[in-house]
């Protein structure tokens, strides 16, 4: 899908939006088609093209043909995952009542919300325990934290704020940073600062913004330190991302140029677009972001 595709990959035919009022719990079994039903639905009505729409319906059979996979039901069972059918349900309202808002506008998570969807699904297994795929990716057997491939099977890699330890089990994030719409997952991550040079393990800590005192390229959020400032490049200069350009600009064919382009016009890249979405290479309104 989209914006949380550059997270975690999450994440059409289409029937409207399936409503669940909050006092009518959301069963495990239908969870999946009814989240992709408010997911998709308002897709074709705001302005956001029939392609986009038909993927979104695309990736729910997908997603939702083997759901819940086994795994994911032995997890429930076993107390590995708690499933809140009340939590689930009012998801799925918030989602069917959004109209032409974005996903993550009209949820108003922050990344601490992000994982296990807003509560509907909770993990319980510490970091470094072993865990499962459990099919949709945003479902984690994990306390806080992913699933990833480690030693013979996966285990859990924790997520650690500000002032936690770091290193490669344990990534740093903003827990209170909030969700934006054509977002990405670096936006997200605070920056291991290792504990002496060469080490893998450290303490999280913020990036230091464009302007701000350094002493090192990674401490920047730019990765630039010139003359003990975080600088950022500027239009027409070499990128390799677009962390790396000035506010206003973003990475193209690895050259800083401007972003900010209106609805209707061409994009490669969700950076591009003032409404920081760009589908079949055309900016869209802010309701077209699908994750």
């Amino acid at each position: 899908m989209r914006w949380l595709a550059v997270i975690v990959g999450l994440l059409a035919g289409g029937c409207l939006a399936e409503r669940h009022d909050v006092d009518e719990p959301a069963a495990l079994a239908n969870f999946c088609d009814s989240f992709f039903d408010a997911l998709c639905g308002p897709l074709e009505e705001c302005g956001c093209g029939t392609r986009t729409a038909a993927e979104c319906r695309d990736e729910q059979r997908r997603i939702c043909g083997d759901y819940p996979l086994p795994a994911l039901e032995a997890a429930v069972e076993a107390g590995r995952v708690v499933y809140d059918e009340e939590a689930a349900a009012s998801l799925l309202d918030r989602l069917a009542a959004r109209g032409c808002d974005g996903f993550v506008t009209s949820l108003d998570w922050r990344v601490r919300d992000l994982f296990h969807l807003g509560g509907a699904f909770t993990g319980r297994q510490p970091a470094g325990a072993a865990c499962a795929s459990l099919g949709f990716e945003l479902i984690s057997e994990c306390e806080l934290g992913t699933c990833v491939p480690g030693g013979e099977g996966q285990i859990c890699r924790a997520l650690v704020g500000e002032g936690g330890a770091c290193g490669p089990m344990r990534q740093c994030v903003d827990f209170d940073g909030r969700l934006m719409t054509g977002g990405t997952i670096d936006r997200l991550t605070l920056r291991c600062e290792p504990d002496s040079p060469g080490s893998d393990e450290g303490t999280c800590r913020e990036w230091v913004a464009e302007g701000g005192d350094c002493f090192v390229d990674g401490e920047c959020w730019t990765s630039h330190c010139v003359e003990d400032r975080c600088v950022g490049m500027g239009e027409g200069e070499a990128c390799l991302s677009t962390r790396e350009c000035s506010d206003g600009l973003y990475c193209a064919d690895f050259v800083c140029a401007p972003a900010g382009a209106p609805d209707g016009a061409m994009c490669d890249d969700d950076a591009a677009c003032a409404s920081r979405v760009c589908v079949g290479n055309a900016c869209r309104p802010v309701g077209c972001d699908t994750f």
